[in-house]
């Protein structure tokens, strides 16, 4: 799902578009078919290039998840000597690996497309697209991200500690967390998110972007009527 794909409906941050940006290329249907481990080798790569030269919107990926960098500045940032091997760990920590070995070791396969579809329409806020994958597969509200995470689909309406490029909000996130719900998902279900045991509700709360859209307090009253914790 690239920037040009976004519809109006949907929240997207500076730091996420620049991100979104930089790898527009690499967020095509075809590289996203690659293995794992080659889809985040592309993504570490396209990041040790911006870095040397001087891209701002490389800094978001680095002060998050690089581990002499989190909080650092911008320009400290891009004053860091990075290498490909640290390129790469930020990119398997960003994608909830916990290492570049790791990617290696569980990256062998492609992501599932269609649970990649779902993750798509729900944070395009595309009701009609999501109700209709569900109810064609229904046993994807249950299934999990083929990245490190393990995140379900309910874990993204967090927008937090998944991919940098879909930390995006759709509007009508409230609606599309009830489709999740009346599809069956488990409001309670963790993620191996920032250590482990994250759910939906912990995510969303701890996140500035669903702040940021004015939609928090109304994703958080369809998580606690349905018994989120």
């Amino acid at each position: 799902m690239n920037e040009m794909q976004q519809p109006a409906g949907v929240y997207i941050c500076d730091e996420v578009r620049q991100v979104m940006k930089l790898h527009h290329d690499l967020l095509s249907d075809s590289v996203r078919s690659l293995p794992v481990r080659e889809q985040l080798d592309l993504q570490a790569n396209r990041v040790l290039d911006a870095h040397r030269d001087g891209n701002p919107a490389v800094a978001t990926h680095l002060k998050c998840w690089h581990p002499q960098l989190v909080g650092c500045s911008t320009d400290e940032v891009l004053g860091f000597p990075l290498t490909l091997d640290e390129a790469r760990l930020s990119i398997a920590r960003e994608y909830g690996f916990a290492s570049w070995d790791d990617v290696e070791s569980r990256g062998e396969h492609p992501p599932d497309p269609e649970f990649e579809q779902a993750v798509d329409a729900l944070l395009a806020g595309d009701l009609p697209t999501l109700r209709t994958l569900l109810q064609q597969r229904p046993s994807l509200v249950h299934e999990r991200s083929a990245f490190g995470h393990r995140a379900t689909l309910l874990h993204y309406v967090g927008s937090n500690g998944v991919e940098t490029y879909r930390q995006v909000v759709p509007l009508n996130l409230a609606e599309v967390t009830q489709v999740l719900i009346n599809a069956g998902a488990d409001v309670n279900a963790t993620a191996e998110i920032y250590g482990g045991g994250s759910t939906a509700l912990m995510l969303l709360l701890t996140s500035s972007h669903p702040a940021e859209a004015n939609v928090t307090d109304l994703v958080a009253k369809v998580l606690n009527e349905a018994s989120a914790y």
